[in-house]
């Protein structure tokens, strides 16, 4: 259910202001059809490309009133009316049936509009310019410069075609952009932009897949900030969750490319270190937890630190027991005093 507060949808914005500029191009070109048309001597439709513009004013100002819908509706209308009325005029040596192509389109793009009805609507628009083909008489004005139809043909397909590719385009370009964002949300945590839990299980098992068939080390850290519950009962979740995304991003300056950075749950995070040996994580570790003790925030009296746990990943464990040994090894940093790291005792044997 939407609420009143919700915020605007970002791609109907994009979409928006992609089809603001569309009918401003409308718009002038029926304002220069009204030259045009008055220069063939059709008064006519000199009179109806008038009417025209005022259509299109009308439609852009209700794209501006995020009335999107409305306008598309009222576009594609025009369009179609404007295209069938030239046709009956003038006949279809002049190409200005192609713009039924373009009515269609508009109607697509009103997602208010039931699939169903708009592909009905589009599917009588497209027939109605099938039609224009062997169903219209033949013109019965005798247009000025008849001789130069086919050279006002090409123009009008490829003035018909350009804001079709234009619109088309972006909004390919949109769906694309919405899909990598989409993709990003699916993968990272919202607050931190480390890797989520769900996400980060097959990341972590092809990585140690890696390692064994490569022969080289892997580690698995588990770290905690200190006394986090203090922090948010004293100074409120709002810094709770600037010490979070801090502290997240210590950690993603001391990781590498091959490195997975996870948020586990909460103040809790999991570091899975690739090619690395027990020695070199620690000496790792110990600089992530000197950054982080470092760190200074508004609150002068708030000191964060962390609490880390460190096991390698033997080539026959599961990751539920490396992880459960790397979670024993954070519990007795806790234990000694938090604010260090411990190594768990079945990879220091190794």
């Amino acid at each position: 259910m939407d609420h009143p507060h919700k915020k605007p949808n970002e791609v109907e914005q994009l979409k928006s202001q992609l089809l603001l500029k569309v009918a401003w191009y409308c718009l002038f070109l029926h304002a220069m059809l009204i030259l045009v048309f008055l220069f063939v001597e059709v008064e006519l439709l000199a009179l109806f490309n008038i009417f025209s513009v005022a259509t299109w004013w009308f439609g852009i100002k209700l794209l501006r009133k995020d009335y999107l819908s409305l306008a598309l509706r009222i576009f594609s209308l025009e369009v179609t009316a404007h295209s069938i009325v030239v046709c009956l005029l003038i006949g279809t040596d002049y190409g200005f049936q192609f713009y039924l192509w373009a009515a269609s389109c508009l109607l697509l793009l009103d997602i208010q509009l039931k699939l169903k009805q708009a592909v009905s609507w589009c599917t009588a628009i497209i027939i109605m310019f099938a039609y224009t083909y062997i169903g219209f008489i033949p013109s019965p004005y005798q247009i000025a410069y008849h001789e130069y139809a086919p050279y006002i043909h090409f123009l009008n397909v490829v003035v018909c075609g350009i804001p079709m590719i234009y619109t088309i385009g972006l909004i390919r370009e949109i769906t694309i952009n919405q899909r990598k964002e989409l993709e990003i949300l699916a993968a990272h945590d919202s607050l931190t932009h480390l890797f989520n839990r769900r996400y980060a299980l097959g990341l972590i098992h092809r990585a140690q897949q890696s390692c064994v068939s490569q022969k080289t080390p892997i580690c698995v850290v588990m770290a905690d900030i200190d006394h986090f519950k203090r922090v948010n009962d004293r100074y409120g979740h709002e810094l709770g969750d600037e010490v979070i995304f801090r502290v997240s991003g210590q950690l993603k300056r001391h990781l590498n490319d091959a490195d997975i950075g996870v948020r586990w749950g909460g103040e809790e995070f999991l570091l899975v270190l690739p090619n690395c040996s027990l020695i070199e994580t620690q000496q790792r570790i110990e600089n992530i937890r000197q950054a982080v003790e470092a760190m200074s925030f508004q609150a002068d009296d708030l000191c964060v630190t962390m609490s880390f746990g460190i096991a390698l990943w033997h080539p026959t464990q599961s990751f539920e027991s490396v992880l459960k040994y790397a979670d024993v090894a954070l519990y007795n940093s806790k234990h000694k005093g938090r604010n260090t790291l411990t190594i768990a005792p079945e990879s220091a044997l190794t």
